[in-house]
């Protein structure tokens, strides 16, 4: 029974004490000012490649300096690296974030145009139909 009564009140107190963990603030990220509209890169598509790729960019308070893909496939990551570079940014203390982009290939799109969402500078999604290859021409199989 003594056991179960310190447990009780090892409880109660710490329903009771304030915990005093430091809370992260969130970081204020830079506001765009330009930059290319990222695409679905065209090998990917063909290959029917999709997923998420995480970029850790650095600006130098204007421009991005480094733009480096933490994962995701390397077809994805190459395109979405070389889009975070061409980034510009209203004035800003230099800083580093992490972009999440996103590529998926939807049956129901529309095959000639990508649908880009963006929610800058944090999360970039790209959609586009899957690449549809068709089969030769009777006389070419044989």
């Amino acid at each position: 029974m003594a056991c179960g009564s310190v447990i009780n009140v090892a409880v109660l107190l710490g329903m009771f004490i304030p915990t005093f963990a430091p809370q992260q603030s969130k970081a204020v990220l830079p506001m765009i000012a330009g930059g290319a509209v990222p695409l679905y890169p065209p090998l990917a598509r063909a290959a029917k490649v999709e997923g998420i790729v995480h970029v850790k960019v650095t600006t130098d308070g204007v421009k991005v300096v480094t733009a480096q893909a933490e994962d995701g496939n390397r077809l994805l990551a190459d395109s979405a690296e070389e889009n975070a570079r061409t980034w510009r940014f209203s004035k800003h203390e230099p800083t580093s974030f992490t972009v999440t982009y996103r590529f998926r290939l939807d049956a129901n799109a529309d095959p000639n145009n990508p649908t880009v969402t963006l929610r800058f500078p944090a999360e970039v999604d790209v959609s586009i139909a899957p690449l549809v290859l068709s089969d030769p021409a009777p006389e070419i199989r044989k």
